[in-house]
């Protein structure tokens, strides 16, 4: 299901809203639409890479993590937690990568259960990871909206 050139982007709202983990991960979401598809990518640091120099699985996980949730929240506008998750590695995203790159599209929008497809590519455009995440829609009347952080 790839039915983003069939929306409207969304250009601003709650959804746009960084939260402070994103940041410190080096994580900005880059594209919304009303579908729930979402983009966004995670530029490589020094710290972003294990001992042998390649891009931590658990950052690309972050990355396809994140990346799914907000489009969760774009598509019912409520917040969601993950249940479970199945990633493959398909090759190593190398150091040298300035940039990653991932694009999550729903395939079910459930009442309580949203399931998605991440796909994550390198600055040439070459697959690395991929993966099905199942989020938990989450609607607790005390719940606080995401953190808005401070423009650097």
């Amino acid at each position: 299901m790839d039915s983003c050139s069939k929306s409207v982007p969304i250009k601003e709202g709650p959804a746009r809203v960084h939260d402070p983990f994103s940041l410190y991960n080096h994580i900005r979401i880059t594209e919304l639409y009303e579908d729930g598809t979402a983009v966004g990518e995670l530029t490589v640091h020094p710290e972003s890479l294990n001992p042998y120099g390649i891009v931590h699985g658990g950052c690309l996980a972050t990355l396809a993590d994140t990346v799914g949730g907000t489009g969760v929240f774009t598509a019912t506008g409520k917040p969601c937690v993950t249940v479970n998750y199945a990633f493959s590695f398909l090759r190593p995203a190398l150091g040298s990568n300035k940039k990653l790159y991932c694009k999550a599209v729903p395939e079910k929008l459930g009442h309580r259960l949203c399931v998605y497809r991440q796909t994550i590519t390198d600055d040439n455009g070459v697959e690395v990871a991929n993966g099905n995440f199942t989020f938990y829609l989450m609607d607790h009347a005390g719940e606080k909206p995401p953190v808005q952080p401070a423009e650097p």
